[in-house]
């Protein structure tokens, strides 16, 4: 652990007078001659950790260039220019053997639907006296409501689950890479699906949803208060006032342009994918049976609840309480199931874990795909395993990345700038050799292009794509500081 502060020579002095005083902090191997590019897009601010500034848009000569950079304890934030690209990266390291630290997930506006900067969810959680150290930004998301793809908990809490990712733009569906922490502290990397069934006496179904009812899927979905105040409607009429709800259930969705397989504002496969896959989550609700439960009490993966009425609901739009919850069931066997418990009332537990053999998450965030697996680059595989597809996978984009040390002990995440002369971003496979030269042995990729953010210890390190700067994104992952 070091912190390194050193100040360009003179040559360095007279280039950054000319190019209105921009500074730079960087560790030298040797003096370099350096060619100033055109500005264009919007200059975040200066920030005392940058070994870049992003008014000089400098292109650096062939060496590798590195600051280091003590946050805490076992924290550290890299700032690394490798000419080769040339790429610049931004990597926070954490020590997963030091005490006093937890991985949390942020959701953006704290529900299931919305959009937040990632400095600002960090804002958030500074402003009720919690201590945020370094935070990136997470899963691929709906630009228009905000919902995250894959598995989301937060604090043992299930924002959302599936079985499935919700993922229009996957050329086949499956369930994409995610990150986990499960009740132990244990970190996990994987292609995790939902595990979850709900008990009630002696019978037992299989929970097909969290907060999210899929498209060709029957069964039960459990929703809670963090989905809003009613349950998934076929229209805005059923639901008057709840405007998150019917938001999310008839708005067309725009995806994530950086991962959607074809350009705007041409009509995409993948807006039709989501489109079409909506209208059948939609058609489900028409018929679905639900039942109102109340909260009782969670110990480990294991939620209780009691039947709040004996009346279920046909048709869907059921109002979630909040200090409740709603059983949403499709299907004749799991009808039958919700229309006996309706009858009979009492208690319903529900079991909710993620993978095999299961594990209860107390943190989980998505990504798509994985680039490293046991310390081998597998990014070239990633179309055929994870249905990603060339333009996303082996054109060069910002990215983000979250990735295991080779002897799990240090958490590394990662931002790489892209789109500008002096960082022209990498592909999936790029990424994966650049992890494993910082020691990964697991890695997976994030959201990336103009949705890539780290944050550390006030400030935005990298250099968002975006026009406009910061851009914002449905959820974060957070490494935060207890209190002693």
């Amino acid at each position: 652990m070091f912190s390194t502060r050193s100040v360009w020579p003179s040559l360095w002095a007279k280039v950054s007078g000319m190019l209105r005083r921009a500074s730079i902090r960087i560790l030298l191997s040797v003096p370099a001659l350096l060619l100033a590019v055109p500005t264009w897009g919007k200059a975040q601010e200066q920030g005392v950790r940058r070994c870049v500034g992003d008014t000089t848009r400098v292109l650096p000569a062939p060496t590798v260039r590195q600051t280091v950079d003590t946050i805490a304890p076992g924290v550290t934030y890299t700032c690394l220019l490798r000419p080769e690209g040339p790429w610049l990266l931004h990597v926070a390291t954490i020590d997963l053997r030091q005490k006093g630290y937890a991985i949390d997930g942020v959701r953006a506006a704290e529900r299931m639907v919305g959009r937040e900067r990632v400095s600002a969810m960090v804002q958030r959680l500074t402003a009720r006296g919690e201590r945020p150290l370094v935070a990136i930004n997470a899963d691929f998301f709906d630009l228009g409501t905000g919902e995250v793809e894959n598995n989301h908990v937060i604090r043992g809490e299930w924002v959302k689950g599936a079985v499935i990712t919700d993922s229009p733009h996957d050329a086949f569906d499956n369930a994409h890479t995610q990150f986990a922490v499960d009740r132990r502290g244990g970190v996990h990397i994987g292609r995790f699906e939902l595990h979850g069934a709900v008990y009630a006496g002696r019978g037992t179904q299989p929970l097909v949803g969290i907060n999210y009812r899929p498209p060709h899927t029957e069964g039960l979905v459990l929703y809670t208060p963090w989905y809003g105040d009613r349950t998934l409607g076929d229209t805005l009429g059923e639901a008057p006032g709840d405007t998150l709800t019917g938001a999310r259930a008839t708005a067309v969705r725009p995806r994530d342009p950086d991962a959607a397989p074809t350009p705007r504002p041409a009509p995409s496969v993948a807006q039709l994918r989501a489109d079409s896959a909506r209208a059948a989550s939609l058609a489900a609700t028409r018929r679905a049976v639900e039942v109102a439960l109340t909260f009782v009490g969670a110990r480990g993966d294991t939620l209780r609840y009691r039947v709040a009425t004996p009346r279920p609901r046909v048709g869907g739009a059921s109002r979630i309480a909040p200090r409740g919850a709603v059983l949403s069931a499709t299907g004749d066997s799991a009808i039958a199931f919700v229309r006996a418990l309706a009858r009979r009332g009492g208690t319903v537990r529900v079991l909710a874990g993620l993978g095999v053999p299961t594990f209860s998450a107390q943190t989980s965030v998505g990504g798509w795909p994985r680039v490293v697996q046991d310390g081998a680059n597998v990014g070239v595989l990633a179309d055929s395993l994870e249905g990603t597809f060339p333009r996303f996978s082996s054109a060069r984009h910002p990215r983000s990345a979250i990735a295991l040390s080779r002897d799990s002990t240090q958490l590394l995440l990662v931002v790489v700038d892209g789109r500008r002369p002096w960082s022209v971003g990498m592909s999936l496979v790029e990424l994966g050799d650049a992890l494993i030269a910082l020691g990964a042995g697991q890695a997976m990729n994030l959201d990336g292009g103009g949705s890539s953010a780290l944050w550390v210890k006030g400030e935005i390190v990298n250099f968002p794509s975006d026009p406009t700067g910061e851009r914002a994104v449905g959820n974060a992952l957070v490494i935060r500081q207890l209190k002693p």
